[in-house]
């Protein structure tokens, strides 16, 4: 199963978007196969965050940021390209 690394922005706070991304954990995992690995905050640069997921495909990724834009936005995600950068590694 590929790997994501994900660095993005948020936009109101840590602790919301923490309680927000946990939230949604049961969602990403049975509706669109992701498994969070790792999320957590940039000790440098408290609006980044880092997370590290498990998915089936990047289309189940991108499927998933399509379906619950609201969601992440709401989470305080920051929604523009160039806030976020994603990769995909090898497991």
């Amino acid at each position: 199963m590929p790997t994501l690394i994900i660095k993005g922005k948020i936009t109101k706070g840590y602790d919301h978007w923490l309680a927000a991304f946990d939230g949604s954990e049961d969602l990403r995992n049975t509706k669109y196969g992701i498994k969070t690995i790792y999320r957590g905050q940039d000790l440098n640069e408290p609006d980044t965050i880092h997370v590290v997921m498990h998915t089936p495909t990047m289309e189940a990724v991108q499927t998933h940021m399509e379906n619950d834009a609201e969601l992440i936005s709401e989470a305080g995600g920051d929604p523009s390209p160039e806030a976020n950068s994603m990769s995909m590694a090898s497991d």
